[in-house]
């Protein structure tokens, strides 16, 4: 017994040591991605936070002392509160737009094309999203401009005596550009959550009399729900957040948060401003994560 005990005591010695280098390796293998990660995205944002609680003083300078009323102001001005209002509103339709535009796509692909097309049609939805994202936004100018694609055909036709200058620069155009931009990704996303679908439901549900409408919404939907919450808050958070394109193709008349927020720390100066204001864009943004995933639990999928 005593020579068993002392062998088992040797046993459990190697394998805590065992474990011990097992861990080490583990730490020395996340140790690199988990300092790139808090380099890239935890410092700056607790640099950010920091930030929105201070004073400025003008020109890029702060002063340190802790205060609210960045905060207070960012609530408060109804400048702000009419352009989030356009930003996230903008945001919500063109990701409401691309989940219900994505579904008959996804369906097609993931259900009706046999096997040896599906990934090549899901190779050229991945084509579409090699292009520039500058250059699918300037592209918008050669469509939707003064002698662009669709005045041009609309002159030539006759509807219309002069070109259409209100299809650029507008708010229509900036949605129109989000939808392209962003369309593939929902694409992607609902045709990966379809994946798990098996057939025999569909057949199924034929089977037993359900309509295509009804077939959807009681197995497709709920069973993809999770692809559509994610394709729909990608999109929300990438199009509400936007820059680029709303000074692009929005005009005076779309303006967003980020230029905002652009225009408080390069123009103003005002960095604990633009902070502030950055804040609550983020505080939106996971409240409706949260909502949205609170919604998909409540549906018990």
């Amino acid at each position: 017994m005593t020579a068993a005990a002392a062998l088992g005591g040797r046993v459990g010695t190697v394998n805590v040591r065992i474990r011990r280098r097992r861990r080490l390796v583990v730490a020395g293998l996340v140790a690199p991605a988990l300092l790139v990660v808090c380099g890239a995205l935890l410092v700056p944002a607790v640099n950010l936070i920091v930030q929105s609680f201070l004073e400025s003083s003008g020109y890029g300078g702060v002063v340190y002392h802790f205060t609210f009323s960045n905060y207070l102001d960012a609530v408060r001005d109804p400048t702000y509160r009419t352009v989030a209002w356009h930003s996230f509103g903008l945001g919500a339709l063109a990701a409401l737009i691309c989940v219900v535009a994505g579904y008959p796509a996804a369906y097609f692909i993931t259900f009706r094309l046999h096997p040896r097309w599906r990934n090549l049609a899901l190779f050229l939805v991945v084509v579409s999203l090699f292009t520039s994202y500058l250059v699918r936004l300037y592209a918008w100018y050669t469509i939707l401009g003064g002698n662009g694609i669709v005045n041009t055909a609309l002159i030539h036709l006759g509807i219309v005596n002069h070109p259409l200058l209100f299809l650029l620069f507008s708010r229509w155009a900036v949605l129109i550009a989000f939808v392209n931009v962003f369309l593939p990704y929902s694409v992607l996303m609902l045709t990966s959550a379809m994946q798990n679908i098996r057939p025999e439901l569909l057949e199924n549900a034929r089977d037993l009399g359900a309509s295509p409408v009804r077939t959807f919404s009681r197995v497709v939907l709920p069973l993809t729900m999770t692809g559509a919450v994610g394709a729909f808050v990608y999109t929300f958070i990438l199009t509400s957040g936007d820059y680029i394109t709303p000074s692009l193709l929005g005009g005076t008349s779309s303006t967003s948060l980020a230029n905002i927020v652009s225009d408080e720390f390069v123009a103003l100066g005002d960095r604990p401003g633009g902070a502030a204001i950055s804040c609550v864009m983020l505080l939106v943004f996971f409240a409706v994560y949260l909502a949205l995933s609170r919604l998909e639990r409540w549906k018990g999928i």
